[in-house]
C-alpha cells in the first residue's frame, strides 16, 4: 500500500494503491486530513486506478471526506477504479453523492460491464 497527493487548480488529487482495508483506512484518513487542512484546497479526486480491494473501512474514509469537502462547498470525483471497485461504489450509493469515472472499455471496444 502506498499513497500519494497533490494540488492542481484547487483540487487535491489522492492517489492510492492495493487493498483499502481496515488496516490501512485509518493511516490514510489521517494523512487526508493533514493534507486538506494544510491545502485549502475545495475540490478532491481520488485516483483508485491502483486499488485492486475496498471495504467498508476504505468507503468510510471516502464518505468522511466527502463530507468535509462538501461543507467547504467543494466536490467529490473518483477515476480510475477498475469493475469490482467501480461496482462496490455504485453499490454502496456513492454515485449518487460524487461523480464516479465508470471503467474503460473492455479490449473488444464495449463499454466494461459492472
Amino acid at each position: 500500500m502506498s499513497f500519494s497527493f497533490q494540488i492542481h487548480n484547487n483540487t487535491v488529487w489522492a492517489a492510492i494503491s492495493g487493498e483499502v482495508d481496515m488496516r490501512i483506512a485509518p493511516i490514510w484518513r489521517n494523512a487526508l486530513d493533514r493534507e486538506l487542512a494544510a491545502s485549502y484546497a475545495r475540490n478532491l479526486t481520488f485516483d483508485f486506478t491502483e486499488v485492486s480491494f475496498i471495504d467498508s473501512s476504505g468507503l468510510g474514509v471516502v464518505l468522511g471526506r466527502y463530507k468535509r469537502v462538501a461543507s467547504r462547498g467543494g466536490k467529490v470525483r473518483i477515476i480510475g477504479a477498475n469493475r469490482q471497485v467501480y461496482k462496490i461504489l455504485v453499490l454502496s450509493g456513492f454515485a449518487k453523492l460524487m461523480e464516479i469515472e465508470p471503467p474503460e472499455q473492455d479490449a473488444a471496444g464495449g463499454v466494461a460491464k459492472c
